[in-house]
C-alpha cells in the first residue's frame, strides 16, 4: 500500500486533517458510568476528572482486545470512542454489561457529533488561530472551543507527525469546521496515506492488530493498562502474563527486502515465526509491516521470511519513525 506523497509530507511537516466519522463515539452518563467501564476494561477510568482522558481495552475474559478505546471524561459524561465501524457492537456490549441496579445511561453520539483528526507540526498553531484560545492540553485531554462559529470539543491524541488532535463537532457544524481548515491550508489525508503514516507509529488498527487474537500487552498497549486497579474483564490472564514476563509473541516492526501484501505468515528455517499483519510502502522507510513475532524470533536484526514470497523482513523495534 503506498500512500499520496503531497498529504504525507503535509502530515509531517505542515498540517493535515482526516474524516474519522466512521469511529463509534458514545456518551455514558450517570452516577455509575466510570465504574461500569472500569469494570469491563483494562485502564483505571474511575481516576479520571473532567478534562483528562485516557486510552483502555475492552477485554475477553481471557483477556483478549475486542476493543482500544479513547475515554474523555467530561463534567456530566464520559465520551467513549471506538475503532472505524465498532461503534454499535461496543454500544450493545456496554449496554448488555450494566446491572439492574447501575444508574448508568448510554447515548450513540455518533447520530449528533462528527469527528476529524488533525496531525502535523503546524496543527497547534493552526488550531490556535482558529480559536482563538492556546491549546495546552495532556494526552487525551479535552477542552471545549469555538471554531468557525461551531462549539466543540478538542482533544489531545497521539501523534503521527508532529503533533495530533481530534475535534468532536455537532454534526451540523461539520461542514464549516471542516472549510475552515482548509481554508487554513490543512491537507486532507487518504485512506492509504493514513495507513501508511499508522504503520511507521506502530499504531494497531481494528481487524489486523487489534482483535481477539491478540492480548493487549503483545500489542505493547502498556499505556492502556492499569496493574494496580481493581478487578476487571480479562485482568487475571493479563495480571499472570505481565507477572511471568513470558508472551508468546509481540508486535514488531519489519523493514522488508520488497513489497508484500498482508497478511501473510513468517517463517524460519520452516519454523512458524509469526503473523505479517500490516504491509505498507513508505516514502521515507520504503517497504515496511507490522507483525506478530514469536518471542524467539523477536529479537532486533532477526530476518524472518514472508510464506509464499520471496521477501524478507528485518526485526525493528517500534515505532519506526522516531
Amino acid at each position: 500500500m503506498r500512500g499520496n506523497e503531497s498529504s504525507y509530507t503535509s502530515a509531517l511537516e505542515h498540517i493535515a486533517i482526516a474524516d474519522e466519522r466512521a469511529a463509534g463515539r458514545i456518551f455514558m452518563r450517570g452516577r455509575d458510568r466510570a465504574a461500569l467501564l472500569h469494570r469491563l476494561s483494562t485502564n483505571d477510568i474511575e481516576r479520571l476528572k473532567p478534562g483528562e482522558g485516557a486510552l483502555t481495552v475492552l477485554t475477553t475474559p481471557i483477556g483478549r482486545i475486542i476493543d482500544l478505546l479513547t475515554v474523555h471524561a467530561l463534567d456530566d459524561a464520559l465520551l467513549v470512542v471506538t475503532s472505524p465501524d465498532q461503534g454499535p457492537p461496543v454500544f450493545r456490549h456496554l449496554r448488555q454489561n450494566i446491572f439492574f441496579n447501575d444508574q448508568v445511561t448510554l447515548e450513540p453520539a455518533g447520530r449528533t457529533h462528527a469527528q476529524i483528526a488533525v496531525y502535523g507540526p503546524q496543527a497547534v498553531h493552526t488550531l490556535a488561530e482558529l480559536t482563538g484560545t492556546e491549546i495546552r492540553l495532556p494526552l487525551h485531554g479535552i477542552t471545549t472551543a469555538t471554531l468557525a462559529g461551531v462549539s466543540l470539543l478538542i482533544a489531545r491524541r497521539k501523534p503521527i507527525g508532529g503533533d495530533g488532535f481530534t475535534l468532536y463537532i455537532p454534526s451540523e457544524g461539520y461542514d464549516a469546521v471542516h472549510a475552515a481548515l482548509l481554508g487554513a491550508g490543512a491537507t486532507t489525508l487518504d485512506a492509504d496515506t493514513l495507513d501508511v503514516l499508522r504503520v511507521e507509529q506502530g499504531y494497531g488498527a481494528f481487524g489486523r492488530e487489534l482483535s481477539q487474537e491478540y492480548i493487549p500487552l503483545e500489542t505493547g498497549l502498556l499505556d492502556a493498562v492499569s496493574f494496580t486497579k481493581g478487578c476487571y474483564v480479562g485482568q487475571e490472564i493479563i495480571a499472570r502474563m505481565e507477572s511471568r514476563g513470558r508472551l508468546a509473541k509481540r508486535l514488531c516492526g519489519l523493514r522488508l527486502s520488497q513489497p508484500v501484501a498482508a497478511p501473510a505468515k513468517l517463517q524460519v528455517d520452516g519454523r512458524d515465526a509469526g503473523d505479517l499483519t500490516s504491509a505498507v510502502v513508505s516514502p521515507r522507510l520504503g517497504p515496511i509491516a507490522l507483525a506478530y513475532v514469536r518471542t524467539a524470533y523477536a529479537e532486533p536484526g532477526t530476518i524472518v521470511g514472508v510464506v509464499e514470497s520471496l521477501a524478507t523482513g528485518t526485526v525493528v523495534e517500534l515505532p519506526f519513525a522516531k
